[in-house]
């Protein structure tokens, strides 16, 4: 087999919906218009940065890879994105208005995702089933090797109205009036190897209940930072100036205190599809939730922590870091506050979760 065969390759595929050559939104689905599939090495991140920002949600699979988890609530919560970024840059033009129905209706939206992320699944599968075999025959020789067949939907929703003034002429992915849709299809990736360090670093975002792409780009400085610290960060967790800590970069945060408690917040925050499972096993199981944000402080009495987004599921924290302004993170320096989570309330939702996403 060629080398180039055992590379796993992505796939982006896209579709450019002109709403305002229609008077029917019934008329405006993909059946006129073209899907466009292509393989890439090009990685999630990336794919946001190449296009015009947009309200993008983040998605995986499950059970092998046979159904996409809370889908209908990714649908729902990129319609509600789209709906806040349109009135936040108070698009009120009658072409708008179009876009704004077309895209804010999750069912009119759905249609077009369904359709371009099937087609995207589909050229994945095409293009890697020859790695697919390879890892399936790997995993019977090692019966201690698990296949990972689960993927990571990267989806991307855009449009282009006579207001976007900064939209370059030539930029060959939109056009005045146009619903540009695009999605990223790679193969989901393995959970972070223990130690699990996050550092506290960043404010939190100034408009929280859309999930904008815009983000990606303003978060990259802190990233970098991230990259340069003594020890292997995964995550930056954004705080306000009375120290209280409202969500990550990319996840959902939570502490625990007594070991018993779990604290979250509930407003200033994107509401992630996994959250609402976290949330969920803690009243099925009898777990305390305090929806407030964790505030932290030199003698904070936590017990516990976790984060929470698509690929990592609830992921329990080992070490908390609190860097300089402007410096990586330093250990042992830096270090805030460990955590043990052998037989912690953590390790328990960890666990909780990730029974509640394989049954749902």
């Amino acid at each position: 087999m060629s080398s180039a065969a055992s590379e796993v390759q992505n796939v982006i595929a896209t579709i450019v919906d002109n709403t305002t050559n229609n008077t029917n939104d019934d008329s405006s689905t993909t059946n006129d218009n073209k899907i466009d599939v292509l393989s890439t090495s090009m990685t999630s991140k990336d794919f946001l940065l190449s296009y015009p920002s947009g309200a993008y949600t983040t998605a995986r699979t499950c059970c092998d890879g046979t159904r996409i988890f809370e889908w209908e609530a990714h649908i729902q919560r990129t319609a509600s994105s789209v709906s806040s970024m349109m009135q936040e840059n108070d698009n009120n033009d009658s072409d708008d208005d179009r876009i704004q129905s077309t895209l804010t209706n999750p069912m009119s939206l759905r249609k077009r995702l369904d359709a371009i992320v099937r087609a995207a699944i589909i050229q994945y599968q095409e293009t890697n089933s020859d790695k697919n075999t390879e890892e399936t025959n790997k995993a019977k020789k090692d019966d201690s090797q698990e296949v990972n067949n689960e993927l990571k939907i990267t989806a991307l929703v855009g449009w282009n109205t006579k207001k976007d003034g900064d939209k370059k002429e030539d930029d060959t992915k939109s056009s005045d009036n146009d619903i540009l849709i695009s999605c990223h299809i790679s193969k989901l990736p393995s959970l972070p190897t223990i130690p699990v360090n996050v550092e506290i670093r960043g404010s939190p975002r100034t408009n929280a209940a859309a999930k904008d792409s815009s983000w990606v780009s303003d978060r990259a400085p802190l990233e970098e930072l991230m990259k340069s610290a003594d020890v292997e960060m995964n995550e930056l967790l954004l705080t306000s100036e009375d120290k209280e800590i409202f969500e990550g970069s990319q996840t959902n945060f939570y502490a625990i205190k007594d070991n018993t408690t779990l604290y979250t917040a509930d407003e200033g925050i994107l509401k992630g599809t996994v959250r609402t499972i976290v949330l969920d096993v803690c009243q099925k199981h009898n777990i305390p939730v305090v929806l407030q944000p964790p505030i932290f402080t030199t003698d904070n009495n936590w017990d516990g922590a976790l984060i929470s987004s698509t690929s990592r599921l609830a992921l329990p924290i080992d070490a908390i870091y609190i860097p300089k302004d402007g410096q990586p993170s330093k250990h042992p320096t830096d270090l805030y506050k460990e955590f043990n989570i052998d037989n912690s309330l953590a390790k328990r939702i960890q666990s909780l979760v990730a029974k509640e996403v394989e049954d749902r």
